[in-house]
Formats: C-alpha cells, structure tokens, sequence
C-alpha cells in the first residue's frame, strides 16, 4: 500500500462548502421532497414522454409536440387540481419563466436556504408518501405536473410539501415566513435545481458512504431527542410505515449533492501560491498574526450600600457566587445563561455576561488580558477581582497566532493485507509470526522489507518518514501516540490490514509558515467559493431540459 493512501488528509474546503450550500445540501432535509419518478401517475408518465427530449436546451412551447403535450397535461391537472389550486401557487407561472435557451433563475431568499434542527412534526413531513392514481377513473389523477426536469416530472403536491416544509423550518427559527408568491417559485427553483444534480449524480454513480450517512441521521435522532439509530428509525416507521427509509434516502442524496459540488468547486477554483503571498503582504492578513480568544464572561457586580460604599460582607458574598459560577463553567458543555440565572436566584445585583466571542485579548482589561492568556482551552479562571466586582472567564476556543507548534512521529510499519491469496485468519497468522520474531530480537526494517505488503514504505524497511497528527487514519495514529520512541507497538487492525509499527524519533515542528498559508487559502476559498457556486448553477439551468408547465 502506497503511503499517501495511508494519508487521511482534511479537505479544508469541505466546512465553507457546507456552509455555503446548506439549503442544497445538508439543510435541504427541511425543504426538499423526495423526487421519484415512481410517484408520477400512469397519465402523467404519458405526458413526460410527450413532452420531453434529449436536448439539453430549454425548449420553446410553440413547438407543435411540446404544446400538444403540454395541452394534455394541463387537461388532466385542471380536471382534479381546479378547486385545490391557489393564488399562490398561479404566481409560479409568472415568476418562473423561460427566456430563449434558458430560464430565468429565482434567487433564493436567504432565510429558505439556512439550515435548522429537525423539529418532530418537519421529520414526519419529509418522508409524506407520493401521491398515487384514483381507483374511480383511469383518466383521473391526484396530482398533476408542475415542472419537467430532463425527464423526470415535479409534482404539484412535492411543490406543495416543500413550501409547507420550509415554512415549517423558518417558523422554528422564528424568521419571518415570505408571501406565498415569493416562497413558491423560489422553492420550486429549488426543487429543480436538486433534481439537475441528481440527473448527474445518477449518470457518473456517484454514492454516498454508509458511515457518512449513518453519522448525518445519528445527529438528526439526536436533535429530535432520540438516543440511538435504531431507536429513530423505530419511532419513524410507528408514525408512518417506511418513513425512516425515506428519510435515509433523502440523506443520502444530499451527501452525494455535497459531494458533487467539492468536485465542481475544486475544479473551478484556482488559487495559485502568488495569490496567496499577495494575501500574506496586505493588511488584511495582520488578522493571522494575533491569537484571537473566544471567552465565556460572567461579572459578578460588587453592591453597594446607600453611601456607596461596598461591605465587606457583601464582597464576601460576591466572592461566594462568583466561585460557584466557575465550578459550573468546568463542565463541559456549560450552558451560560442557565448559569446566569442560576446564580443570581440569590443576588440582589444584576449578574452580567455572556459569550464574548473571538477576540483579542490586548482589547481587554490587562488585569483580565493576562488571565486569559494563560488558560488552556477548556480552563476556567479563579474569580478574579476587579473595582466592578468578581469576573469568572472560560476560554472556549483559541485562534490565530504567529506560531504554530505541532508533534511530529518519525514512524515505520510492517503491514500484512489480507487478500484472496491470503485469507483475514492467515493475515492475523502472519503478522503474530512476525510480532515474535521482532521479541525475538529481528531487526523491524529487515523484516518490513521482507514481508511488508506496503510497496510504498516495504522497500525503505518500512520508512513512513515524519507523520503528523491527522496524517494517518485513527486507528494508526491512536497506537502511534502511545508507542515509546525506540519500541514498536502489538498487532493492531485497520481497514487496510494488520500492522505493527516502530518510533524512531519524536519531535515537535514549528509549522507557523505552512499554516498561516494554508488560513490564507481558506479565506480566498471562503470569498470565491459563492460566485463559483452561483456560476456552477446557472450552467447546469443553461444546459438541461427544464420547463415549467402553463
């Protein structure tokens, strides 16, 4: 196995990617309905064949075939739809329009498109069963089309769930739901945008992985108070049979969405080692040179009586507060406001205080500055005292700085792969063979080029060279930690095999060049990222077959 496949390297993209697609991708859990063709009744599929083409272009409705077809449909949706359609739901006629060879593309309101924990009843929603044809006549259906995507139909109630969905989703978050005539057609574009990009999906196989996909519904369960997968999935299906498969495939979709999208971006953005030196030589980049603090702050003001003064016994008091507070900030998901009113149940003066954000620490009171300064990351100060009273600081985060110390591990390894020559039981055989004779007093590099099945390190007697925390898949690095310079591990598994693994020096590396570049990237990546987006989008609109039915 060569050694950059052992690598298990960060995208330091893939957090402002999710950020800046959340709507598409993780938080269209809350606004986007499942898109299956199996849904579409036996009329409306007629109609997709009449109406649809391989072209890749938006097709004129003056075309004799699309407007027969488009004629039929629209028969066939008025003869059910006619009482159930709104006001609302006509304006996406009028704000979703084609133009020549491509449609005009709704900018999406931000407040749609910002992700939120999944409320129960928005859970229940997303997997609502498809609309499916009458028993009462075999020209009748439900449900009617209201988009063409290639040659995939979007039904007028998915259009209906969606909207109902992200209204749900705004009104958890207590934002302002917009005018039916504004929501419609901006979730309609929605709807098409998602379907262009799983026509793709679909046409390169792309698949999510099922570890990705069980940790994406393992924090939904959790947001919804449940415990376990297993328990989710219970209470869904209880509710509506099938539901949790229809939420995994959701799930899975969007993942495979995000995916789509880290491939396009890298792709289209280019920042080259001279952008990013320009970067590092204007002011901007003097942000990356100061350690900025994210703090919990609580003050515990000092009363005073009606001369003015503070008493003894009252600062004494303050005092007492204010070492309870740190006691409770220790923990580690301390929840501040609980805290806050917690400890002013019996305290007369106002408590103040909050989450302070990331800041510098010279913007603060030096007899504050330099207590924060001195904390690791998860420490909580003494009470220290002030002329306003008692302060009690958490530091939450630290960023930033012009030095950046990292350990490094000067590693080799001897790793034995199971294959069909070589079953998983004769793997484990062999690496224990090997395991003594190294007790035995073998000497490690002899034996990685005699049986190592990494040809990437097995010819160098096993040499990995300097490796870094998060170089190395977990289970290596775990055992790597505690392995003593000098001495080699026990036989440990990984998704590549069986290995065994030496330290032959420990060192720490001063790594503030390399890591102040790679801040610089990212904040280009982060300011080009949208543009490259949008553009990506309006491509995709330009190129498919997208009609919106009259």
């Amino acid at each position: 196995m060569n050694h950059a496949v052992m690598h298990n390297l960060p995208n330091f993209h893939r957090n402002t990617l999710s950020a800046l697609t959340s709507a598409l991708i993780y938080g269209a859990l809350l606004v986007m309905p499942t898109l299956s063709a199996q849904a579409v009744t036996a009329t409306a599929v007629t109609t997709k064949t009449n109406t649809t083409s391989s072209k890749t272009t938006v097709e004129s409705s003056k075309k004799s075939s699309t407007k027969s077809a488009a004629q039929t449909t629209s028969k066939s949706t008025k003869a059910v739809t006619a009482n159930k359609t709104t006001n609302a739901a006509k304006s996406v006629k009028a704000d979703i329009k084609t133009s020549g060879s491509k449609p005009t593309t709704q900018k999406t309101a931000p407040a749609v498109s910002q992700p939120a924990p999944v409320a129960p009843e928005v859970a229940n929603s997303l997997v609502e069963p498809a609309p499916v044809v009458t028993s009462n006549s075999q020209d009748q259906v439900i449900d009617g089309v209201i988009a063409i995507v290639n040659d995939t139909p979007i039904l007028r109630s998915q259009l209906d769930r969606a909207v109902a969905q992200a209204s749900a989703q705004l009104q958890a978050q207590n934002k302002a739901v917009p005018p039916a005539q504004q929501l419609y057609p901006q979730v309609l574009d929605q709807l098409i945008t998602k379907q262009i990009q799983l026509d793709i999906i679909k046409r390169q196989g792309l698949q999510a992985e099922e570890s990705a996909v069980n940790a994406a519904l393992t924090n939904l369960a959790q947001q919804n108070g449940v415990a376990s997968l297993a328990e989710f999935q219970q209470k869904l299906d209880a509710q509506r049979a099938g539901s949790y498969q229809a939420l995994r495939q959701k799930v899975s979709e969007d993942l495979t969405i995000q995916t789509l999208q880290q491939q396009q971006l890298a792709s289209r953005i280019k920042i080259s080692d001279q952008d990013v030196d320009n970067f590092l030589k204007s002011p901007e980049s003097n942000a990356l040179e100061k350690s900025q603090y994210r703090t919990l702050h609580i003050r515990v003001p000092f009363e005073a009586d009606a001369t003015g003064k503070t008493s003894d016994k009252q600062k004494k008091q303050a005092l007492t507060v204010a070492t309870q507070i740190a006691k409770n900030l220790q923990a580690e998901n301390a929840n501040i406001e609980q805290i806050m009113t917690d400890a002013q149940t019996n305290y007369n003066a106002q408590i103040q205080g909050g989450d302070m954000g990331y800041h510098v620490a010279a913007e603060l009171p030096t007899e504050l500055s330099k207590n924060i300064t001195a904390l690791e990351v998860g420490q909580v100060t003494n009470p220290i005292a002030t002329a306003e009273g008692y302060n009690v600081i958490k530091l939450v985060d630290k960023r930033g700085g012009q030095q950046k110390i990292i350990d490094q591990w000067h590693t080799r390894h001897i790793l034995i792969s199971p294959s069909t020559a070589l079953p998983a039981d004769m793997a484990k055989q062999q690496i224990d063979t090997i395991y003594e004779k190294l007790r035995q007093g073998a000497d490690f590099a002899t034996l990685a080029s005699t049986y190592s099945k990494d040809p990437g390190s097995a010819s160098n007697g096993g040499d990995l060279g300097w490796v870094s925390e998060g170089d190395m898949v977990p289970s290596f690095e775990a055992m790597m930690k505690k392995t003593s310079v000098n001495d080699y591990s026990v036989p440990f598994q990984s998704q590549f095999g069986w290995h065994i693994l030496k330290i032959d020096e420990k060192r720490q590396k001063d790594v503030s060049d390399v890591y102040r570049k790679n801040m610089a990237r990212e904040i280009l990546y982060q300011r080009m990222a949208p543009q490259a987006l949008d553009d990506w989008m309006q491509d995709l609109r330009a190129q498919a077959y997208v009609k919106i039915m009259q």
